[in-house]
């Protein structure tokens, strides 16, 4: 179920996309009531499954996730947030004895975990946390993928020359590694030269140690198996 914000204040931060995943149906309206008060949008879902098949996953938020559920618990819907590579960020709402798996939840990337009945403080701090930490995984995802849209912009040759350029090496250093590459495509290193303009220009970045970052996030980075 889906409710509506409340009316937020014009100097209020964007409200925040809250999920609440428990089979208490008590616990989901107490919950949606306080975060709605609050101007958060609020879904709610009774099982995992559903979660899981409507929620919209690539986008940031935070999930109020019971541990003990019928169908799939909350631990197996979190790691299926995990393989999913689902942005959202995780609160674990635990009953009195689940301590043991509440705290391996959190080791394993969970934001926090809250026993039931948890103060409005409480509550509201782990999902602030929960959704800071998803809207900074959020814009970095976002610019990852940038990355890769310009890496995978630049020619074949512009790549090589990149991943060359991305070791620290000069322009005639690198117009010789290439030449011993391809001994019928010699390059000199006034080419190279224009080559780095041009990827420098598409890739948005200014030295060789930026460059150098960016093949190594990338997994393009010479010695590395090529993704891009």
């Amino acid at each position: 179920m889906t409710y509506d914000t409340a009316p937020i204040a014009a100097d209020s931060p964007d409200p925040t996309v809250v999920y609440i995943v428990d089979d208490d149906e008590g616990v989901r309206q107490s919950l949606a009531a306080l975060l709605i008060a609050r101007g958060h949008q609020v879904h709610t879902f009774a099982g995992g499954e559903a979660f899981l098949a409507e929620a919209t996953l690539d986008q940031p938020g935070c999930v109020l996730l019971d541990l003990r559920m019928e169908g799939l618990s909350g631990l197996q819907v979190f790691h299926e947030l995990g393989q999913r590579h689902s942005v959202l960020k995780t609160v674990f709402l635990s009953a009195h004895g689940e301590l043991s798996s509440a705290v391996a939840a959190v080791k394993q990337g969970a934001v926090d975990w809250l026993e039931k009945p948890c103060s409005e403080s409480t509550l509201l701090a782990a999902v602030e946390k929960a959704s800071t930490l998803s809207q900074a995984q959020a814009r970095q995802v976002q610019r990852q993928q940038q990355q890769r849209d310009r890496w995978n912009a630049l020619s074949p040759r512009q790549q090589e020359v990149a991943q060359l350029l991305a070791t620290g090496v000069s322009s005639k250093e690198a117009a010789r590694a290439l030449a011993q590459r391809d001994p019928e495509r010699p390059i000199d290193p006034r080419t190279v030269d224009t080559h780095r303009s041009a990827i420098f220009l598409k890739l948005d970045i200014r030295s060789s140690h930026e460059l150098g970052m960016l093949v190594e996030g990338l997994g393009v980075a010479l010695n590395t198996p090529r993704t891009a």
